[in-house]
């Protein structure tokens, strides 16, 4: 919980010297920090070595022997320091530096650190383009911006390296419309696109982990990325500008109604902002901590018992009884359904329905009945239930084809529904304790007696 900040004046210490014994020591001071200058400068002009460091710093090639050693020992933050540290203390060529940005750009992405690491690949490609290192760089960089889910931006890096387009350099500069003096570039339109995108996956983050997020980020770029589809989005927002214009030279923003409106919704925007702020700090889930919730919560991830069953339908009930009794034991029930069964879809293979049952789901073409459920799983597999049961469409006997009894999902089956369950058990906690903090800092009473005996007795679940 972050602490409050102290935003109060520090009192003077009575220790400290009076303005005319602090005048004094000001001067003393200054003239030190004279002579200290004068030191230095001499040292410098006086001293053979160029590089040579003040205080921890390393000369030029002990910081490229120290960042190589701890590149090689995993060390990968102590090393992108090493080499920084290197970067600054030797007077490199172009060809050099342009190699030490492009490993510190592999450092960076073995740390996840993405936007780091493209902005190292093309710093490293803008002091040199090195022709041994232009593919791998490329192919690094293509690999950051995927994993950033920047794919407006992937999309002109990869036109720029493999020359789909001959003019690809200068394809994000294309002009798609102009109102009046603005022009809307191609990669403003793709920036565009991405931002709705993001933020129409970002109402389902509770209910994706962030790499089925990214995926369906992809796959939704990729479906607008037809020209129908991007013509279609530019005027649209074509559209929504203009009237945006227009709306703003009547003067409507300035109308009470309008005002008000706009209130509310920035109330409620902002209010949705912060809460978002809140859990984007506080929770990160890791593939450990819902393996860890799978393993504490095995019962809530039961696949319940399950069948696959047959069913002869008939129009009458003493139809029903009659081919109940002709069947007995050993009667051929698939025979008697593309004789008898008058359900279509399903007499000429044998009465078989599709799909899985589960115990208390629909039943296909049967509905909800809770007396064929019973059926179903008191039935053995391979044998026809001893009754049968009415729907909406007539009488229906029937045999169940196989059966699965109840059995523990794995973790792969249900990681979305456990990242479900987690993010909802954690945004529960956070929200809790930033209203808590909230409701103190701003003092806030809500009398309930204001109303009277029209609420409900008050439980802590339902507490305000």
């Amino acid at each position: 919980m972050p602490e409050e900040l102290n935003l109060t004046l520090p009192r003077r210490d009575p220790r400290k010297p009076a303005p005319r014994q602090a005048t004094t020591w000001l001067l003393g001071s200054i003239l030190l920090g004279v002579l200290a200058n004068l030191v230095v400068t001499w040292w410098r002009v006086d001293t053979p070595t160029r590089h040579a460091p003040a205080g921890g710093a390393l000369p030029p090639e002990p910081a490229k022997q120290l960042a190589m050693k701890l590149e090689k020992q995993g060390l990968t933050q102590a090393a992108v320091q090493a080499w920084q540290e290197y970067l600054h203390a030797g007077d490199l060529s172009n060809d050099a530096a342009s190699r030490i940005w492009y490993r510190l750009g592999k450092l960076h992405q073995e740390e996840k650190q993405y936007e780091a690491a493209v902005a190292a690949f093309y710093r490293s490609e803008s002091l040199e383009r090195l022709p041994e290192l232009a593919d791998d760089l490329g192919r690094r960089a293509q690999e950051c911006l995927e994993a950033m889910g920047q794919f407006a931006a992937l999309r002109y890096e990869l036109a720029e390296r493999v020359g789909l387009n001959p003019a690809a350099k200068t394809a994000g500069d294309e002009v798609v419309a102009e109102i009046g003096p603005q022009k809307i570039t191609q990669a403003e339109l793709d920036r565009a696109i991405e931002q709705k995108i993001e933020q129409q996956l970002a109402q389902y983050a509770m209910a994706l982990p962030e790499e089925e997020r990214k995926r369906q980020k992809e796959a939704l770029f990729k479906q607008l990325a037809s020209a129908e589809q991007r013509l279609q989005f530019l005027q649209q927002l074509v559209v929504e500008s203009i009237l945006y214009r227009q709306a703003r030279e009547e003067k409507l923003a300035e109308d009470p109604a309008t005002r008000a409106l706009l209130l509310d919704l920035q109330r409620t925007l902002l209010a949705q902002r912060m809460m978002e702020k809140e859990m984007a700090d506080q929770i990160k889930i890791t593939t450990g901590d819902l393996q860890t919730y799978y393993q504490a919560h095995l019962k809530d991830y039961l696949a319940p018992p399950r069948a696959k069953i047959g069913h002869i339908q008939v129009a009458k009930e003493d139809q029903a009884q009659a081919a109940l009794n002709g069947l007995g034991e050993n009667g051929d029930f698939e025979a008697l359904a593309k004789v008898l069964s008058t359900h279509q879809e399903t007499r000429d293979q044998g009465g078989a329905l599709d799909g899985w049952i589960e115990t208390d789901g629909v039943i296909p073409h049967l509905g909800t009945l809770p007396e064929a459920q019973e059926l179903i799983f008191q039935t053995k597999p391979g044998e026809v239930a001893k009754a049968y049961v009415k729907s909406a469409h007539g009488f229906h006997l029937i045999k169940v084809r196989e059966r699965e009894p109840e059995r523990q999902r794995s973790f792969d089956e249900v990681r979305n529904q456990v990242f479900r369950d987690l993010r909802m058990r954690k945004e529960r906690e956070v929200q809790e304790k930033l209203l808590t903090r909230l409701k103190e800092r701003y003092d806030v009473v809500i009398h309930r007696s204001a109303f009277g005996g029209q609420l409900e007795p008050q439980t802590p679940a339902t507490q305000p």
